[in-house]
């Protein structure tokens, strides 16, 4: 039997970006599902991924009720859904191995913590988060039980880059916002320090870690610790007239930051992540292009 990677949510921004990744690198066959294809909320709908497993097949489970469209307890119950549908097919169609994308999330949206590791006590105060967290724990007891199963769960902070059209509050919206003329308005002096993932970095750890032998939580970082106020810097050499517009923080001032050793010790030594610079360079280039 051949290999077989199966995309489930290949028409989001990360979705769409991965199949691309995949695809360029020919190794094996890359099939893509989204909500046009098969609804994953539906377990009768989601029954039909059955004919797709087998033993030779790599899960890259990417589908989502994205936070973008609200944080509500409806979207908690489709994304808890989604996660349980795809366990049932799991129990009697195992695979080889599934890659959930979670999110840095589940340790808690206003976490105070500047050494954030795979051992840190989630802590998810979001529905989303809450959500990503029980998906995980779902997927580990489904390929815990069938022991052909292996599991990763990834847990990136934000993702950024070009063909994200969300416009959130960050690099993607900071340069669309820069593009258009528009004022960027930041929460309070935007110092509260976060890390950012360029969204090739993240396509090319997922190609390395189909084949690792690595299993359990994974923190996809670089280390690299910024804050929003570097993306404006970056932005104001590029857009001399840029106004930056200040809002009175409604929660108090948070920073978080990661310890990527975990990560670091599963790539080759000579793995070099995008700088911030270069992420949103390439993600101006995309945008002047796609506009032109």
């Amino acid at each position: 039997m051949h290999r077989r990677i199966i995309i489930l949510g290949h028409s989001g921004f990360i979705g769409r970006q991965l199949e691309r990744h995949l695809l360029k690198s020919g190794d094996g066959e890359v099939v893509g599902r989204s909500l046009s294809d098969i609804d994953l909320t539906d377990s009768r709908s989601a029954a039909d991924l059955a004919s797709l497993f087998n033993l030779q097949t790599i899960l890259i489970l990417a589908a989502a009720v994205k936070r973008q469209l609200g944080d509500t307890l409806d979207a908690f119950r489709k994304n808890m859904a989604i996660v349980e549908n795809v366990c049932h097919v799991l129990k009697t169609n195992p695979v080889r191995r599934v890659i959930f994308l979670s999110s840095a999330a589940v340790y808690g949206e206003e976490t105070e913590n500047l050494s954030i590791n795979e051992q840190t006590a989630v802590s998810p105060t979001s529905f989303y988060g809450i959500a990503k967290y029980g998906g995980e724990r779902l997927l580990r007891k489904t390929c815990a039980d069938s022991e052909k199963t292996s599991l990763v769960s990834l847990r990136p902070p934000l993702v950024y880059g070009p063909g994200d059209e969300s416009n959130t509050y960050g690099p993607v919206g900071f340069c669309a916002a820069a593009i258009a003329g528009r004022p960027i308005t930041m929460w309070g002096d935007g110092t509260e320090l976060r890390e950012f993932i360029f969204i090739n970095d993240l396509c090319r750890l997922i190609e390395l870690l189909i084949e690792s032998e690595f299993s359990g939580e994974l923190n996809v970082v670089s280390g690299t610790r910024h804050c929003f106020a570097d993306i404006v810097s970056i932005l104001s050499g590029k857009f001399p007239c840029l106004e930056v517009k200040s809002r009175p923080r409604t929660r108090p001032k948070a920073n978080n930051a990661f310890d990527a050793g975990r990560l670091k010790a599963l790539v080759p030594a000579t793995y070099q992540f995008t700088s911030l610079a270069s992420g949103i360079a390439q993600l101006l280039d995309h945008e002047s292009i796609r506009h032109s």
